[in-house]
């Protein structure tokens, strides 16, 4: 399947504005290890509103799904309802840009997958996170 974010037709500026959105969104949840990390719901809340066609659109709602999911699972109180809440996340098919190899959002799936999964071991061993450590928030 093609990238989303290649086509023949000249795309319009809103859903390059969108697409923008998507990029910047998938970075910072990315980089994402403080629960009280803010940046990606201020990102979050002033996005554009458009409507691309129907197969774009498909695409671009499952990342803002999955986005949207990462966000309310990391509020929840223990690791194990984070991980369980991650594995019912669906990451995007496709990358957002030309210059992914991946999507952006499959590699947020993992990262936090891992992490969650690192939370989890250490609350059934008590072993203490230590800065820097994978699989640690803090």
């Amino acid at each position: 399947m093609a990238s989303v974010a290649v086509s023949a037709a000249p795309v319009p500026r809103a859903e390059l504005k969108l697409v923008r959105l998507l990029t910047r969104c998938e970075a910072l949840a990315a980089e994402r290890r403080n629960p009280e990390e803010w940046r990606l719901e201020k990102v979050w809340a002033g996005g554009p509103r458009v409507k691309p066609a129907p197969e774009v659109l498909n695409e671009y709602s499952r990342k803002v799904d999955f986005l949207k999911g990462l966000l309310e699972a990391e509020k929840l109180s223990s690791s194990s309802e984070k991980a369980l809440a991650n594995q019912f996340l669906a990451p995007g098919r496709n990358p957002t840009t030309a210059k992914e190899r991946i999507p952006a959002t499959k590699t947020v799936h993992l990262q936090t997958k891992a992490r969650y999964t690192g939370e989890m071991r250490s609350e059934l061993f008590g072993t203490v996170c230590l800065p820097g450590q994978s699989g640690c928030s803090h």
